[in-house]
C-alpha cells in the first residue's frame, strides 16, 4: 500500500460552510467542534440524536432532513461523512476530486483528503496530534498525556516575551538584535526558570541580556 504523508496546516473556519452528513454521536462530536471555531455547519441526515436536535433549535445549526444525494456537497468548502454509509462516502470522495472541498471522512477515512488530529490549545499555544487515521485513539490519549505536561506558565511567559518584543520593535532594532532576542527568551536555562514558575526571574534576565545586546556595537 502506498503511504500517504500528510501537510499539517491550521486553517480558519470562522464563517466557513461546513456540511456534517450524519445524526450520531460521532457527528455530533463533529458539529460541536466546527462549531467551536464558528463555523456555518449545515446537516444532513434522516434523524438526528437529542442533542443535535437542540442545537437546530436554537438555530446553531442549519438541519435538512434527508439522506445524502449525489451533489448535495456543492457549494460547501468543509464536508465530513460520519453516517456510516461506504456508497455516500465514495460519492463525496469523488465530488471532493471533481470540486475540491476539504473532506474528512470519518467513517471511511482512507477516502477523505484530511485528517482531524486532536487538538487543545493552552495559554494561546495550540498543539494538535494526529496518527495518519490509524488510530484516533491514540492520538486523544497523547493528546490528554500531553495537557498534562505542559506547564501552564508557558502561556503567561509567552504574554511576556511578546511584550518585550513590541518594546524592541518601537525600537526599530535590527534584525541582529531580534535574533538574539529570540534565542535568548528560549535558551534552556531561562526555561528552566519558566517550566519553575519563576516568571518574575525570568524576565529580568531576558532583559538583562537586551541591554547587553543594546549595548553591543
Amino acid at each position: 500500500m502506498m503511504e500517504v504523508f500528510l501537510y499539517p496546516v491550521n486553517l480558519t473556519m470562522k464563517g466557513v460552510p461546513c456540511l456534517v452528513i450524519g445524526g450520531g454521536h460521532v457527528a455530533l462530536r463533529k458539529v460541536k467542534r466546527l462549531l467551536g471555531e464558528d463555523a456555518e455547519v449545515t446537516v444532513i441526515s434522516p434523524v438526528l440524536t437529542e442533542e443535535m436536535e437542540r442545537l437546530f433549535r436554537e438555530k446553531r445549526i442549519s438541519w435538512r432532513k434527508a439522506s445524502y444525494q449525489p451533489g448535495d456537497a456543492r457549494g460547501y468548502h468543509f464536508v465530513v461523512t460520519a453516517c456510516g454509509v461506504r456508497q455516500v462516502a465514495e460519492w463525496v470522495h469523488e465530488e471532493s476530486l471533481h470540486d475540491s472541498f476539504l473532506y474528512n471522512a470519518a467513517d471511511f477515512p482512507s477516502l477523505g483528503n484530511c485528517s482531524l488530529p486532536a487538538a487543545f490549545e493552552t495559554g494561546g499555544i495550540h498543539f494538535a496530534v494526529s496518527t495518519d487515521g490509524r488510530s484516533p485513539a491514540m492520538a486523544k490519549y497523547v493528546k490528554n498525556w500531553l495537557k498534562g505536561q505542559i506547564p501552564p506558565s508557558f502561556g503567561a511567559w509567552l504574554d511576556r516575551v511578546g511584550d518585550i518584543r513590541e518594546e524592541l520593535k518601537k525600537e526599530e532594532s535590527h534584525s541582529r538584535m531580534r535574533e538574539e532576542f529570540w534565542h535568548t527568551v528560549f535558551d534552556d536555562r531561562i526555561m528552566d526558570l519558566v517550566i519553575s514558575g519563576k516568571l518574575d526571574e525570568a524576565e529580568e534576565r531576558v532583559r538583562n541580556a537586551v541591554s547587553c545586546f543594546r549595548s553591543e556595537p
